[in-house]
C-alpha cells in the first residue's frame, strides 16, 4: 500500500511543470520553464495571456540559456584489511578515488512581445528618425526651436528682397 502510494506520489511530481517570471515590461517579457517543459508552456502561455490578452502575443525567442555553472564533486574511499594464513602479519590498504566535473548550467526561458506593444522608451527613434530633445519637444523642419513662449527669430544673412545691384 505504501509502495503504490509513494510511486503515485513520485509520478504526479513528475507531471507537475510551472513557468516562473523572470522579467516583464509593458511590451512583453521573459518566463522560464520549469518541469515538464509541456505543462510548464501551458501555465506560460496563460501568464502571457493574462498579460498581453488572449492570443495577443508572439513568442520571439525560445530555448536553453546559460545561467551559470554546476560542479559535481564524488569521493569514494576504500580500507581493506588482510590477515595471513597464519595470523601473525596484517596489512591494510587504503585507496581514495575522485572525480570532479563543472558544467554550464542552463535553463529554458520563454522570451515574448504583446502584439502591438510599442518598444521601450530609449529603444527605436519616433518616425523620421530624430529623437527629440530633453525637452522632449521636436524642432520643425527648418531645424530651430522657437523660445519658449515667443516668436522664431530671424534668420541669419541678408534680408529677403532682391539682390542689390553690382553682385
Amino acid at each position: 500500500m505504501l509502495r503504490k502510494l509513494s510511486f503515485g506520489l513520485i509520478m504526479a511530481l513528475a507531471a507537475c511543470g510551472s513557468a516562473r517570471l523572470i522579467q516583464q515590461t509593458p511590451q512583453g517579457g521573459t518566463l522560464e520553464l520549469q518541469g515538464d517543459r509541456n505543462k510548464a508552456m501551458e501555465d506560460a502561455n496563460n501568464q502571457m495571456a493574462a498579460q498581453c490578452g488572449p492570443s495577443n502575443y508572439t513568442i520571439v525567442q525560445q530555448g536553453e540559456e546559460p545561467v551559470g555553472t554546476d560542479t559535481y564533486t564524488r569521493q569514494d574511499s576504500s580500507a581493506v584489511d588482510q590477515t595471513s594464513r597464519s595470523g601473525r602479519t596484517t596489512t591494510s590498504d587504503q585507496s581514495t578515488s575522485a572525480v570532479q566535473s563543472t558544467r554550464t548550467a542552463t535553463v529554458w526561458r520563454v522570451h515574448y512581445q504583446c502584439n502591438g506593444a510599442m518598444p521601450a522608451a530609449g529603444q527605436m527613434p519616433p518616425p523620421g528618425g530624430q529623437m527629440p530633445p530633453p525637452g522632449g519637444q521636436m524642432p520643425p523642419p527648418g531645424g530651430q526651436m522657437p523660445p519658449p513662449g515667443g516668436q522664431m527669430p530671424p534668420p541669419a544673412g541678408p534680408p529677403p528682397g532682391p539682390a542689390p545691384s553690382g553682385y
